[in-house]
């Protein structure tokens, strides 16, 4: 049996290609993550050693404790016994950076200080030097290549609420921020100049031990001496290494669960593939039983074949998968991963890839052998090449409407998340178990329509389309689960950037919007002359400010254009004031002009708040050209202000709502090009049945053109059995995304959001599109391989 098995592997190779090439992108996709993401475990590992290296203890406050620490701290840790040396450190993020030609450097900026003592530093300059003096940066090499930036070049760097300061770059370092999220630049600068740009204290002391003392007993020392934290240098680098490789898990467990969908479409195919492939051999399966073959020995070699094509197929996808990992880094470096990632190929990866592969095709065509094995002898005395579809069962039908019903009253009635998720798993496993039924209903309510746009080559697919609704069915059902996803996430997406306009329409009651670029909502105070000595803008500001009135506990800030005017004030209504009253803020009094919705605010003019409190918190600027100036002039005005400001940007309405939707739209496009994998592989299902039918009809075609049909007629008819294929999948799966997000927009309503539907009928048009334009060129091979098939020949051949 296993020389059979193999010959009619081979003998049934072209057959199995496409299954084969399903198996083949999960299984890299699953291989090329795991490789990946080990690569960036031991990447994103040895930055966070390297932020140890030459640091035996580290000195820093007691879990729990706040405030100052006293500031002899450093001179107490100096004098234990056993410490060589000694010096504060500070880690700064949330900086604002610019080229010395304005050109703001976007990113999530981090400083740290290098110590002036060779002994303590972690970090080395990899070319150029290492600052000596104030006003001397080092920078990260990925940075610097990206902005085309080299020593001597001059940077502005702001910390929040600060006034920029220029400095000079010296040299660059290959060490970078550590972390996954790493696409802001490491700025490495003197301890006077980060003294002096953070505007606090340092709360951490990186020490290093005398000759011939321990890490572990000076980090006692240290505790016993001073009260503080101390760790050794070994349990920092293991907790770094446990974040680095915890951080990496979850990457690699994200990539996984897209790895998982893509696998489960390869096994629908995988499934059908078998399906059909079993039922064009009945007779050679029915020959053999006649000679002598048990059942169990044909249902054996079926499964030996399965696991030949799985095995060959996890080759190859293992193979596709290091290249994939290779091209990851490149591909996710926007994302922040670190640019020095070396994908591990390891044995456990290699394992799991065959075990995958061969797995889910072994797993796949189980049930297709059982049915297909199940050949009594005597059908390889019948023409066992037609198949007559079986009915779908009572009980298929019983699961499936209950199932479907449920899942339906589960997204209905959902106010949580895990009941949206629960519900929409219900809701697709019923149409998997009702799709022989439902997917053939909607192909007859497509026939009208598209049997009036192509005529008679179109009901001709049509009527075989519909033939064999389980194969139908099956084939339709991995494009239902790839369209449902993707456009799931489109859905939720659009409706969730709605209220970013209506914000964005609530909170700009001017023409442009400054705002500290790093969400952190403290500009430099500074700002306002600036923006005022451009005569373009200098009339038209709306400046927003924010502080607090320690007597009363309640937050002070300016109001909009609704705003009190001066001299007096608007309250919260919980504040118990009404119109009239006077409220006091800092010792002055202002009567109550309004009362508005809120928590313990109180709401003055920008007037009235620089003149109690004298240097409130500038939140935001709201900005409206000189009359007769155009919006193209105040915007430039508005850049040439802000070149001294790294840390602040000004939008416009639309760049405004474009902000608040950036970070959104990039994790869509993520999830819909990993997504895009499923689909990929649902429409190698599509081509793969096509082709097996042509196979499966070929006298049945020959008969065809020999009444008359054409060869142009005979690839239209197949054309057209693709459009209905991708037309069915693709509407299937928007409704069904349709009902999931509404439930899940309804879920996020009852914890006090609104949010409306909102169907971007450009993004499914564009779905829809692709779908069909995937399915016809997958339609093209088999087409050509139908119309190549001499007819006298074919009708001959018994």
């Amino acid at each position: 049996m296993i020389r059979l098995t193999l010959r009619t592997a081979r003998a049934n190779l072209t057959r199995s290609l496409l299954s084969a090439l399903a198996v083949v992108l999960g299984v890299a996709f699953v291989s090329g993550s795991l490789m990946f993401t080990e690569g960036l475990a031991v990447a994103m590992t040895a930055h966070a050693t390297a932020e140890y290296r030459n640091i035996d203890v580290e000195v820093s406050q007691p879990d729990g404790v706040s405030g100052d620490w006293p500031a002899d701290m450093l001179d107490r840790v100096r004098k234990v016994d056993g410490v060589r040396a000694a010096e504060k450190t500070w880690s700064l993020f949330n900086l604002g950076l610019s080229a010395g030609d304005g050109r703001k450097v976007i990113g999530d900026h981090r400083a740290v200080n290098v110590a002036a003592d060779p002994r303590l530093q972690p970090i080395e300059a990899t070319s150029g030097r290492m600052p000596g003096k104030r006003g001397e940066v080092v920078l990260d090499e990925r940075t610097a290549d990206r902005e085309h930036l080299g020593a001597g070049d001059k940077l502005l760097i702001s910390s929040f609420g600060a006034k920029s300061r220029t400095y000079t770059l010296v040299g660059l370092t290959a060490t970078t921020k550590g972390g996954f999220d790493n696409t802001g630049a490491l700025i490495v600068m003197t301890t006077p100049d980060m003294e002096a740009i953070s505007g606090y204290p340092s709360t951490t002391i990186i020490v290093s031990a005398a000759p011939g003392v321990s890490n572990d007993d000076l980090a006692a020392r240290i505790t016993a001496a001073v009260g503080a934290r101390a760790l050794p240098h070994d349990q920092l680098v293991e907790e770094a290494k446990n974040a680095a490789v915890g951080n990496a898990e979850e990457f690699r467990d994200a990539l996984l669960g897209f790895g998982v969908i893509a696998v489960c479409m390869a096994a629908f195919v995988i499934a059908n593939t078998f399906t059909i492939v079993l039922a064009q051999r009945t007779r050679e399966i029915a020959l053999l039983r006649l000679v002598g073959t048990t059942r169990r020995q044909v249902f054996r070699s079926v499964v030996a074949e399965a696991a030949v094509v799985g095995a060959a197929g996890s080759v190859l996808g293992l193979a596709a998968g290091v290249l994939l990992a290779y091209g990851l880094p490149a591909a996710l470096a926007a994302a922040g991963a670190p640019a020095d990632v070396r994908p591990v190929i390891s044995g456990t990866t290699v394992l799991v890839a065959l075990a995958v592969g061969i797995g889910v095709t072994v797993l796949s065509a189980l049930l297709p052998a059982r049915r297909g094995t199940a050949v009594a002898p005597v059908a390889a005395l019948s023409d066992a090449s037609v198949q007559i579809a079986r009915p779908v069962g009572r009980t298929r039908r019983i699961a499936g409407t209950v199932t479907f019903a449920a899942g339906l009253v589960s997204l209905a009635a959902a106010n949580r998340a895990m009941l949206v998720i629960a519900g929409a798993l219900l809701t697709v496993t019923g149409f998997l178990l009702l799709s022989p039924v439902l997917v053939p209903a909607l192909i007859r309510f497509l026939r009208p329509p598209l049997a009036a746009l192509g005529g008679a080559t179109a009901a001709l697919a049509l009527l075989n389309a519909a033939r064999n609704p389980r194969r139908i069915a099956t084939t339709t059902n991995a494009l239902v689960v790839g369209v449902t996803l993707i456009a799931t996430f489109t859905l939720i997406a659009k409706s969730t950037e709605a209220p970013a306009e209506r914000r964005a329409g609530d909170k700009m009651f001017a023409q442009f919007l400054v705002m500290d670029a790093n969400g952190l909502g403290i500009l430099p105070a500074g700002v306002v002359e600036a923006l005022r000595a451009q005569p373009e803008i200098g009339a038209g500001l709306h400046p927003a400010y924010q502080s607090f009135d320690k007597d009363s506990g309640n937050e002070v800030r300016t109001g909009g254009t609704g705003g009190p005017a001066e001299g007096s004030a608007v309250v919260s209504a919980d504040l118990g004031l009404a119109v009239g009253a006077t409220v006091t803020v800092q010792g002055r009094r202002f009567p109550v002009s309004a009362v508005s919705p809120g928590t313990r605010t109180v709401w003055l003019s920008a007037g009235d708040m620089v003149a109690v409190f004298g240097e409130p918190f500038l939140t935001e600027i709201q900005v409206d050209p000189a009359p007769g100036v155009s919006s193209t002039d105040a915007r430039a005005a508005l850049d040439r202000a802000l070149q001294a400001y790294p840390a602040v940007v000004a939008y416009d309405h639309d760049g405004y709502v474009d902000h608040l939707n950036a970070r959104l739209n990039q994790a869509l496009a993520v999830i819909t090009a990993l997504l895009s994998l499923a689909v990929i592989i649902a429409l190698i299902g599509v081509a793969n049945t096509l082709t097996l039918s042509v196979v499966e009809r070929t006298r049945e075609n020959a008969l065809l053109r020999a009444v008359g049909l054409t060869r142009r007629q005979l690839r239209r008819t197949l054309t057209f059995e693709a459009l209905v294929i991708a037309l069915t999948g693709t509407l299937i799966g928007t409704a069904i995304s349709m009902a999931i997000t509404l439930s899940a927009l309804r879920s996020v309503e009852a914890h006090g959001s609104r949010l409306a539907l909102v169907i971007p009928w450009d993004r499914l048009t564009v779905l829809l599109a692709v779908a069909v334009l995937a399915a016809l060129t997958a339609s093209i091979l088999p087409a050509r391989r139908a119309v190549r098939h001499p007819i006298a020949a074919t009708l001959a051949a018994d």
